[in-house]
């Protein structure tokens, strides 16, 4: 068997070199395309990740919101408590007092006595005073004396009475006021739960959307490092292709340096895989392109 020549290693590549160029230039560009999905993954990820954290904080300060709402609400209701306690009370006197003239009055009933008003008493009071001054008064001083006195009594007691009305018309004044600042209280509670709520609602949905967030930019990682992986896959099968490249080249050119005498560096042999090559074809087989990429694998 005749040696093996540089024009026959270069009759057995044949056209394996171009196509080992064309993977390689394809393994580049499928890396290419997949780092660029790198990119575009981080920058969706990063992106979700920084409205997660605008979000979160906008949640924070609805929280806070509605913390200070719930504060007010529970001030405001301890506010309405008492002011409903104040109205019990004025309407509890109001009625002890409408009680105690109604008694009065069926007092004076049953005895068929009805009290004069102040004003009637004190002309009866004026006119004796002025007859018996002028010597027009058909009466003794002493029986005057008496009668004065007992118009006296009466006053005092119509007094009293008016006085007891006029309580009253206070007291239904004091519990007019009492209920009023009793509605104002409620309503201002109803006011606060109703500002307390709707925080409370703002900061669910605000919360919703930070879960679906982070459940985008899980899934934007996932996809990158699927995408990262691809690109290192890719860049090994270029790197592959380029030794395989470098290899055959190596292997014609030991061949020519052979052929003319010179020696052949056997540490460049071993680093790129030319050894291997070589011992197959001398053994009289032939190589595939993907004999040569295990081969460089190898190396």
């Amino acid at each position: 068997m005749s040696a093996l020549t540089s024009s026959d290693l270069l009759d057995l590549f044949g056209s394996k070199p171009d196509e080992i160029e064309e993977e390689a230039s394809r393994f580049k560009e499928m890396r290419d395309q997949w780092n660029e999905k790198v990119k575009q993954r981080i920058a969706e990820r990063n992106g979700f990740n920084l409205q997660v954290q605008e979000l979160i904080t906008e949640v924070q300060n609805k929280k806070a919101i509605r913390d200070e709402a719930n504060q007010k609400v529970k001030d405001l209701k301890k506010v309405r408590a008492e002011r409903t306690e104040i109205a019990r009370e004025k309407r509890t006197a109001l009625k002890a007092t409408k009680e105690k003239m109604a008694i009065t009055k069926s007092e004076e009933s049953e005895k068929g006595t009805k009290k004069r008003p102040v004003s009637k008493i004190r002309v009866e009071m004026t006119q004796l005073e002025h007859k018996f001054e002028r010597n027009m008064l058909n009466m003794k001083e002493k029986a005057f004396m008496k009668r004065m006195k007992e118009l006296s009594a009466e006053l005092k007691e119509a007094k009293k009475a008016k006085a007891e009305g006029g309580g009253l018309s206070e007291l239904k004044e004091e519990l007019w006021r009492a209920d009023q600042l009793q509605d104002k209280a409620h309503t201002e509670v109803e006011e606060a739960v109703e500002s307390a709520q709707q925080a409370h609602d703002v900061m669910s949905r605000i919360s919703e959307e930070v879960d679906k967030l982070r459940e985008a930019a899980n899934n934007s990682h996932s996809g990158l490092v699927r995408a990262k992986r691809e690109a290192d896959k890719m860049h090994s099968r270029y790197i592959v292709s380029l030794k395989c490249m470098h290899s055959m080249s190596d292997l014609v050119y030991a061949m020519k340096a052979k052929e003319s005498g010179g020696e052949i560096d056997s540490s460049d042999d071993q680093r790129t895989g030319v050894s291997d090559i070589m011992e197959q074809l001398m053994s009289g087989g032939t190589i595939s392109t993907d004999d040569l990429m295990m081969i460089q694998r190898k190396g």
